[in-house]
């Protein structure tokens, strides 16, 4: 005996708030490395790598520009020395000269000073000059000491100069009279350097970092669209279609969004009308239209067909207002629904007060002759516990009529192109209404063609009723009424019932 499916509480939960939806999906991380870095990646280096090139540019320049300062003053220095040195020295005036290379070391810039002969001779010094470092044997030569650099260090050794010699010749009428040479402390302009440096290179990194948190912010901003689309196409595919873009960009993003907006509207509307057919159509039978198509026409199989037909239905209505009629069916066909529905069947129509059931179809079933049974003895059950119900409000009780008939029968779409629908036909059909209408009010009525099968025989408690004559039959079929399950079932049956009533209870609260 089949199990009662367990009602899907996913399909009666309300949908999420549209904000709390959004929120859920963005906080899932793609499992590869999001768009947003690598689009943020891409542009740093970018600009680290334009602005590093920009500031490397910036400082060759300003060291080019500073040596080219120190350069012409130097040299504008030292042709000023030779100019005030050449009246000296054609004097020989030794006094004169040792005042003007004193006087000149007084500039904060200039470390030092020098007069040379036109033969090389120093003739007099003051401050530091190269003549100071190691020159050898051989005299100075004055042509080798142009943008001559080295370094020195104060007597305390506490402070160290960067210093660059220029020389210049004293001429006299085209006249090399001597050379005069001058040191300068290259020290104050190299902090100078050191200094603006700095100032490009934080500058730089202050750029680099705004810019870093522009470009991720850009990044992210232009990004979050598409894991928004991707986290959206996720939510379709879980069947979550209410979610919509409330953004209105107006781009290609903004053009895209839109369009899923429109494709989210319609799966929405198309799983409406699916969740509404659903309440008209076996799921399975709906899987079977959409496999093999709408042609007309269907192929053999076996199945076993179930009419329940309700007793003096036309007296009944008669004294009944139409919406109590209509009430009065929904409360029964909502327990054959659910008894079909345990057992692995399907509602193939209601023919007013009568409801036709198959089973084995159209998903093939080896056991569908004894779960109609089953069903049958349900209905009989359930109907027995809501005409209790009925006599205790003083209502009267309302008789089913229950036939059966397993066999060979068609199964397919019948009707015309423009309106057809899935059902069963043949004379195994015909049998089944037949024996509905022979039975009395509370009894199952089964054909020898069912209580024959070994999984029918071997599990219930059945017993001869009579041999009857249907009209368009030729021959007598020999009917059985079938009474209860052996007792071994009998336990699992309750349970099923007891289930199964409890849950229509709770639907009809």
């Amino acid at each position: 005996m089949s199990e009662i499916p367990t009602q899907d509480k996913t399909s009666r939960k309300r949908p999420r708030r549209r904000g709390s939806a959004w929120r859920r999906l963005r906080r899932s991380l793609p499992g590869h490395i999001p768009i947003a870095y690598k689009l943020s990646f891409v542009i740093s280096v970018l600009m680290v790598t334009c602005i590093g090139l920009l500031a490397s540019l910036v400082v060759q320049h300003q060291n080019q520009i500073l040596r080219q300062q120190v350069d012409e003053l130097g040299r504008t220095l030292a042709h000023q020395f030779a100019r005030s040195s050449a009246e000296p020295l054609l004097a020989d005036d030794s006094l004169a000269l040792d005042v003007l290379t004193t006087n000149l070391i007084q500039d904060d810039n200039v470390l030092g000073t020098a007069i040379l002969s036109s033969k090389g001779e120093i003739l007099t010094q003051a401050g530091i000059t190269p003549f100071d470092q190691p020159q050898g044997d051989t005299a100075p030569d004055p042509n080798r000491l142009r943008g001559y650099e080295w370094q020195s260090r104060d007597a305390s050794q506490a402070y160290s100069y960067d210093l660059v010699a220029f020389t210049s010749a004293v001429r006299v009428q085209d006249v090399v009279a001597g050379h005069v040479v001058i040191t300068l402390d290259r020290t104050p302009w190299e902090h100078s350097l050191f200094t603006a440096n700095q100032h490009i290179i934080l500058a730089s990194l202050i750029v680099v970092l705004i810019g870093s948190v522009l470009t991720v912010a850009l990044s992210r901003r232009l990004s979050q669209p598409i894991y928004d689309l991707i986290h959206a196409s996720q939510a379709l595919d879980e069947g979550l279609y209410h979610l919509r873009f409330p953004e209105r960009r107006k781009d290609e993003l903004g053009n895209l969004m839109s369009s899923f907006n429109r494709l989210a509207e319609g799966l929405h509307q198309k799983n409406q009308v699916e969740r509404t057919l659903s309440r008209y159509l076996s799921p399975h039978v709906a899987q079977e239209i959409l496999a093999r198509g709408t042609r007309l026409g269907g192929q053999r199989v076996d199945a076993t067909v179930l009419f329940a037909d309700i007793v003096g239905f036309t007296e009944m209505s008669e004294r009944m207002a139409p919406e109590a009629v209509a009430q009065l069916l929904n409360q029964y066909f909502a327990h054959i629904f659910r008894a079909t529905d345990a057992n692995h069947g399907m509602i193939d129509k209601y023919i007013g007060d009568c409801a036709m059931l198959v089973f084995g179809v159209p998903q093939s079933d080896p056991d569908h002759a004894f779960n109609a049974v089953i069903c049958a003895l349900m209905i009989q059950r359930l109907v027995g516990l809501e005409n209790q119900a009925r006599e205790r409000r003083g209502q009267p009780p309302v008789r089913f009529r229950l036939g059966l008939n397993s066999g060979e029968m068609l199964a397919g779409n019948m009707g015309a192109d423009e309106r057809m629908e899935y059902t069963v036909v043949g004379d195994n059909v015909n049998l089944a209404s037949r024996l509905s209408a022979c039975a009395e009010a509370g009894q199952v009525l089964v054909s020898e063609s069912v209580y024959a099968r070994d999984e029918v025989q071997g599990r219930v408690i059945a017993e001869a009723h009579e041999a009857v004559t249907l009209r368009g039959i030729s021959r007598p079929v020999m009917t059985y009424r079938i009474l209860d399950l052996k007792p071994e079932y009998r336990e699992a049956f309750d349970q099923q019932i007891e289930l199964i009533w409890h849950q229509g209870r709770l639907q009809s609260a």
